[in-house]
């Protein structure tokens, strides 16, 4: 398995597998993300298994950290081992990485959460709220992820994710 960074002319193929996989509010508009690829920190990785693309990852890199923000296993490759191999090159390629889950509600979801967890990812146990994308939406309440451990200083992390990825100024919510 490899990682390949993404160019431009892939982000037809990528946007439209990120409206097929997240909730609108999980994803910017198609004019917003496309922008976003501009950013010097923001780096889109194809995941290929002998050179077939099997999924994407999308990543921040941030002042000591990854944050992974869209991480897609393409529907037909699913179950297969690649999400696994993708977070192992990923975990070769930044020590540290962050990213957002929905809270473990639907059988869904807590298999995603245990899928990170046998990744070595970790739950931090702060309440957290994924800023909106987009100006007439709320916020999305998320679990924070970290690899190798829990976060030591939670809220300077989640500042710099606000910040950076999102714009926006964090408060943490009680």
């Amino acid at each position: 398995m490899e990682i390949i960074k993404a160019t431009v002319e892939d982000f037809d193929l990528i946007y439209s597998e990120m409206e097929k996989n997240f909730v609108r509010e999980e994803i910017r508009d198609r004019k917003a993300a496309r922008a976003v690829m501009e950013d010097e920190k923001y780096v889109i990785y194809h995941v290929a298994k002998d050179g077939t693309r099997v999924g994407f990852m999308t990543v921040w890199e941030l002042s000591d950290f990854a944050f992974l923000e869209h991480f897609v296993t393409y529907e037909k490759f699913r179950n297969k081992g690649y999400g696994h191999g993708a977070l192992t090159l990923l975990k070769e390629k930044y020590k540290k990485i962050i990213l957002e889950a929905e809270p473990p509600r639907s059988d869904i979801q807590k298999r995603r959460i245990l899928f990170y967890e046998r990744n070595g990812f970790t739950k931090n146990d702060f309440p957290y709220i994924q800023p909106p994308y987009r100006e007439d939406d709320e916020g999305v309440p998320l679990v924070i992820m970290s690899y190798p451990s829990k976060l030591s200083d939670f809220d300077a992390h989640v500042t710099e994710i606000y910040e950076r990825v999102y714009k926006k100024t964090y408060r943490r919510t009680k």
